[in-house]
């Protein structure tokens, strides 16, 4: 939802980044198992890798703007 991002409410997590990486990881593992290729996904996954890394993991699938923002050195 918008609000969680303008507003930055990642604490409060209906869908965790952890979990947005176990989802991501079975759709690479489905794709790669007939053979399709799904680069964007890929890159999502490394998202959610970055995410998880920096202790995001429990946090809003939302946070990937977190991410974004500490990537661009904006936080």
């Amino acid at each position: 939802e918008f609000s969680i991002l303008a507003n930055e409410l990642y604490e409060t997590a209906s869908f965790r980044l952890k979990l947005g990486l176990k989802d991501v990881r079975l759709a690479l593992a489905a794709a790669d198992s007939v053979g399709v290729a799904m680069p964007t996904t890929s890159i999502l996954r490394d998202q959610h890798l970055a995410a998880v890394a920096r202790g995001y993991g429990d946090l809003e699938w939302a946070a990937l703007a977190k991410l974004a923002a500490d990537m661009a050195g904006e936080l």
